[in-house]
């Protein structure tokens, strides 16, 4: 298994560096055949999403396109990928930033009986309560 950092994620979204996607294509043919042999941690995952956002402006639909394409590829594995996939489907249909989506998902996949948040925002994804 291969961990892929944050840049990667980027540069293989927005396909937006010629010389460094070469290199992405390279891991891919080497790595990309045998199933979940690209890990994706939900910490690259979530600050993957939120540079779209912040850096390069791109909206939430786009964000969406961006994370079900790799849950659509079965050569990236991720810490919990029934959590990613229940995170894309809060954040698709609320409006949290992916990131909160993720925790709340985690937390509940993990068995936490709410998360706890001062963040007003997230009072609408469920199993949350506000402080």
């Amino acid at each position: 298994m291969i961990g892929v950092d944050t840049k990667v994620l980027l540069c293989l979204w927005l396909d937006d560096d010629p010389a460094q996607n070469k290199r992405i294509d390279t891991l891919l043919a080497a790595h990309g055949g045998m199933p979940g042999s690209l890990l994706v941690t939900d910490v690259v995952l979530a600050e993957a999403v939120w540079t779209l956002k912040s850096a390069f402006e791109q909206d939430k639909n786009a964000q969406s396109l961006a994370v079900r394409s790799l849950l659509a590829e079965t050569a990236f594995a991720f810490e919990d990928r029934d959590a990613v996939a229940a995170a894309i489907s809060l954040f698709e249909t609320g409006s949290c930033e992916f990131s909160d989506c993720l925790v709340v998902a985690k937390h509940a996949r993990l068995g936490c009986d709410f998360t706890a948040t001062f963040d007003r925002g997230m009072r609408r994804l469920p199993g949350v309560k506000v402080l």
